[in-house]
């Protein structure tokens, strides 16, 4: 019987209904926001005392140490010691930090190694491009002067290049001027 009520209401009737309910809603809240506010203002004496003490604590913290404490602090200072903040204490070390900083001066260590190896890799990698251009010239020399080549490398003077190799001097003079060029660029 109930459901048929419901489905006769016109839209009038609902939003008279809706109406209602949001009167009915605002009054319950207004009535509840007073008992609080109501609550409020009958503290017992502990809870104001702890507020009078912790509003004392943040005072202290505020002020300069050289100032003078509130005119309210001396009753505040003989609160009982139940009431003592510790937010006022320093903090205490953080668990594990001797561990940290070892890790830290380890992490340090490790960069310069890191470092160290990187400039090792580079002259090396240096080297090793001068080595393949000195390779890659005596490759490119025609294999009857490849001999004479290696000899004007590794420092041999003209005549014993000439000598050795079966070339003319002026041969070996060209040889061992091309090299002694190429260094010279380098």
């Amino acid at each position: 019987m109930d459901f048929d009520l419901l489905a006769n209401l016109t839209w009038r009737e609902t939003l008279i209904a809706i109406v209602a309910l949001l009167v009915l809603y605002v009054v319950v809240v207004f009535l509840r926001l007073r008992r609080i506010k109501q609550g409020k203002m009958d503290l017992s004496v502990p809870e104001q005392l702890a507020a009078k003490s912790a509003l004392a604590a943040y005072a202290a913290e505020q002020s300069p140490p050289d100032a003078a404490p509130p005119a309210a602090a001396p009753e505040l200072l003989s609160a009982p010691s139940e009431f003592a903040f510790p937010w006022n204490e320093p903090p205490e070390e953080i668990p594990g930090q001797q561990r940290i900083d070892a890790l830290e001066r380890e992490v340090t260590q490790l960069r310069k190694e890191v470092g160290s190896l990187r400039a090792e890799v580079l002259v090396l990698r240096e080297e090793q491009r001068r080595e393949q251009t000195q390779a890659q010239v005596t490759q490119n020399v025609s294999p009857l002067y490849s001999d004479a080549m290696q000899m004007a490398i590794q420092g041999y003077d003209a005549l014993s290049i000439s000598e050795h190799c079966g070339i003319a001097r002026a041969e070996a003079e060209l040889v061992v001027a091309l090299v002694r060029n190429r260094n010279d660029a380098n």
